[in-house]
């Protein structure tokens, strides 16, 4: 299976899973640009019907208790959100202490150590280090000033 292919999805519950996504979002207080887009992607790749996408968006304006909300999901969604919420959370080029604060509760309930948590941010911070070499392989510049 390819990493993130649609049919992961199949076994998740996708409310929950974007219920965390929404939490790890929603952490700082300040929904940045580059996590929009993420939580976006998610549910286009996800191929959540457009109409239906309205309903998760208004998931990102509410508060969240998060060991109150995650404790009854289960863990095959929790560990797939716990890893799209550490890229969503590192989208932006920086993670704020509150969203670091967030993904340890989520992981407890998914289950995943903490060994295995520094695992997936790491796997997160080369995955982010690869695809930010892209624009310099067309010879592309991504700032403004061009």
């Amino acid at each position: 299976m390819k990493p993130s292919h649609p049919d992961a999805f199949l076994v998740v519950n996708r409310d929950d899973y974007m219920t965390v996504l929404a939490i790890i979002a929603n952490a700082d207080n300040v929904l940045k640009e580059e996590e929009m887009s993420f939580f976006e992607s998610r549910m286009a790749r996800m191929l959540i019907n457009p109409r239906l996408r309205s309903q998760f968006r208004n998931l990102l304006r509410n508060e969240y208790n998060v060991e109150e909300t995650v404790k009854k999901m289960d863990q095959k969604t929790l560990r797939l959100a716990l890893r799209d919420g550490i890229f969503l959370a590192a989208a932006d080029g920086e993670v704020h202490s509150s969203e670091v604060a967030a993904i340890k509760i989520i992981a407890k309930y998914a289950g995943v150590d903490n060994e295995r948590l520094k695992e997936i941010w790491a796997w997160v911070r080369d995955g982010l280090e690869w695809m930010s070499t892209g624009p310099s392989l067309l010879e592309i510049a991504l700032d403004e000033s061009d």
